[in-house]
């Protein structure tokens, strides 16, 4: 409730978060080993619990879906931060909107932050100081607490373009790794295929799905979607 009140976080409870998702093995394979730093046998040998992940590529092709799946996959509450939210036209309001959100979202851990386009955050469009130097403020706090945070809130940043990205965000030790996507192979358009008819209660062994990811060559996780919820 003090989460919705405030109007920085979008609150995505685990019994709510019935997300799946088609491909992303590697990143799959690598969550199921980092898992087991929130476990009490990393906390007995003073193990730091994992950072979080930068995810970056193609626009519809999964990036805020895995956060979503992250958060569901571990059993965590996640919490969105929209960075457009924290600006305010008062000085020094974005930088306690800042540390507000972040006190929330620690008072909520274990749990997952999700960082959407963290590029348009960071680095609008005018230049880093077209705003008179408020985003690369609040982009020095938020590298300031990535690197020096204890509690158990894993950041999943996501961003379409990591030209706009400032080097500093992609040196080691501020995520745990980082990941490209792109447009999903012939294996992982069945699988999205076959995630979006089960959602709408459709038996995808009554259709010929070798010919539909066939189709669908060059399609976006998002457009198949689109394809079956149409259809």
């Amino acid at each position: 409730q003090v989460i919705r009140e405030g109007g920085l976080l979008e609150y995505f409870p685990v019994e709510d978060n019935r997300y799946e998702l088609g491909g992303f093995d590697r990143l799959k394979e690598w969550l199921e080993r980092a898992r087991t730093g929130f476990s009490k046998e990393a906390q007995k040998f003073n193990l730091n619990p994992p950072k979080g992940i930068l995810i970056v590529g193609v626009q519809g092709c999964g990036k805020s879906l895995a956060a979503k799946t992250i958060a569901r996959e571990w059993r965590l509450p996640l919490l969105k931060l929209d960075a457009g939210r924290l600006f305010d036209k008062y000085i020094g309001e974005s930088e306690k909107n800042f540390r507000t959100a972040i006190s929330l979202a620690e008072s909520m851990a274990p749990a997952v932050l999700w960082l959407d386009e963290i590029e348009k955050g960071m680095a609008p469009s005018g230049g880093i100081e077209s705003d008179g130097g408020l985003s690369r403020h609040l982009f020095g706090s938020f590298l300031t607490w990535l690197q020096e945070k204890k509690d158990e809130v894993f950041v999943v940043a996501t961003a379409n373009d990591l030209s706009m990205l400032p080097p500093e965000l992609l040196r080691k030790g501020r995520f745990d790794e980082i990941f490209i996507v792109d447009l999903p192979n012939a294996q992982e358009r069945e699988s999205i295929f076959k995630i979006h008819l089960e959602l709408r209660n459709q038996d995808g062994r009554s259709l010929d799905l070798s010919r539909l990811v066939k189709a669908t060559d060059g399609f976006s996780g998002a457009e198949i979607e689109q394809a079956v919820s149409y259809t």
